[in-house]
Formats: structure tokens, C-alpha cells, sequence
């Protein structure tokens, strides 16, 4: 189990030193201001790069490498990076599948229940995908892996990180950083958050069972790029 995952279960129990109300308010600063910068994009105009196409995935990897690296050096400075940057083994993959696996049955229960009530995607709905090539499958497993790790970084390490550092406990850092993440993925519309949401939510479950960095965006990219492969 994850060194930082176990002190999050124990906080679930245990008491700990209630933040002062300073650190509490530079605590959630910070949280506001690095999802500002980081995940500013989502609310802004998207440049005209044909939907799914090689270009579309490859620009989608290059933003995610940076908010890698943004997330990942505000960690370092304020000395929340230690043991989250462990190099993968083998059972991280592990892990990694047994995350994509659940995450990918929930996501047939959730499509079975669309089926039911006729909801969609809009974003999946209404744009054409591409022609099957190599080529483009590579770029979709780099695109895949860095928003695997860009999301899971963010929303399962540093926010929930920070929201502890405010006087939450583990599960309630968790459970509102899910909610962020579902109400990030608007442009998919009411359903499509709520499939996010509940995404998050088990990711947030892994978490707190002591899967840590890699063993979620491994997860979360395997389910990506299995999701993307099944459309195209």
C-alpha cells in the first residue's frame, strides 16, 4: 500500500492537528489557483483541430505533459511530492488493470442505463470519428496515458492533498475533488458529468484501498484508450 494512501485510511479513524486558520485559507488558495491555471482551457474556445483526429490527440497529450509538470513542481515546492513519484513496477500494472476493469464495468452499466433512458454524450454523439490507423492508435495511447496521469495527479493526489491540509478528512477530500472532476467535463453535458462523477468516484475508492499514482492512471488510461478504441 501507498506510504501517503495509508496516513490518508488512518485519518479516517483517527484524529488529527486541526490546521491553523491561515494554512486552511492558503491551503485552498493555492487548490483554486493551480485548477485555474491548470484546467483553464476547459472553459475556454478549443482551437479548430478536427475532433479524435492524430493532431487533436497529440495536442491533448502535449496539455496534459504541461499540467503534469505544473502539478508536479508546486508539489515539489511546497513538499507534497514525496512518495507519489515512485518508478512503476509490475505490480502497479497489475493494479492499473484491475482499476480499468472495474472502471470499464461500471461504464457498461452506466451505457446500459443510457440505453434505457435515452441519454448520450453530446461530445461522443455529435462528432465523426476518424479512420483506424497505427499512427493514430499510438498517439491515442500517448494522449491516453497523459491524461491518465494529468487527471489522476491532480484529482486523487494534490487536491485531495490540500483539501486535508484545510482540516477535511481523507474521505470527504476525496469525495468533493470527484465532484470537481464531474463538474470539469461539461462540455459532455449533465449526463456526462455525472458518468465523470461516478468515475471519480471509484477511482477515489481505489484510492483509499491504498492504489497509488500509477496504479490509478494506468487504470485511467487503459479505460481511456479502450473506450476510444470501441468508438473509432
Amino acid at each position: 500500500m501507498d506510504e501517503e494512501a495509508k496516513n490518508s485510511s488512518k485519518n479516517l479513524t483517527s484524529g488529527h492537528e486541526e490546521p491553523s486558520p491561515s494554512k486552511k485559507s492558503k491551503a485552498l488558495l493555492l487548490l483554486f489557483v493551480t485548477y485555474g491555471v491548470v484546467w483553464l482551457d476547459l472553459f475556454l474556445p478549443q482551437p479548430s483541430i478536427p475532433a479524435f483526429s492524430i493532431l487533436w490527440f497529440a495536442f491533448a497529450a502535449a496539455k496534459n505533459c504541461a499540467r503534469i509538470f505544473i502539478v508536479y513542481f508546486i508539489m515539489k515546492k511546497i513538499g507534497l511530492e514525496r512518495g507519489a513519484f515512485k518508478l512503476p513496477g509490475g505490480k502497479d500494472l497489475v493494479d492499473g488493470l484491475t482499476v480499468a476493469t472495474y472502471a470499464g464495468l461500471l461504464a457498461l452499466g452506466i451505457a446500459g442505463l443510457a440505453y434505457v433512458l435515452g441519454a448520450s454524450n453530446p461530445l461522443l454523439a455529435r462528432l465523426p470519428m476518424p479512420t483506424a490507423s497505427l499512427s493514430l492508435y499510438f498517439v491515442m495511447v500517448i494522449s491516453s496515458l497523459a491524461i491518465g496521469y494529468a487527471e489522476e495527479l491532480f484529482f486523487r493526489i494534490f487536491a485531495p492533498r490540500l483539501l486535508e491540509k484545510a482540516g477535511l478528512s481523507a474521505l470527504v477530500a476525496l469525495l468533493i475533488s470527484a465532484l470537481i472532476f464531474g463538474l470539469s467535463h461539461g462540455s459532455q453535458g449533465f449526463f456526462g458529468m455525472i458518468v465523470s462523477t461516478l468515475l471519480a468516484l471509484l477511482f477515489s475508492y481505489f484510492r483509499l484501498r491504498g492504489k497509488n499514482l500509477h496504479a490509478l492512471a494506468l487504470g485511467h488510461a487503459i479505460y481511456d484508450f479502450v473506450i476510444l478504441a470501441a468508438l473509432i
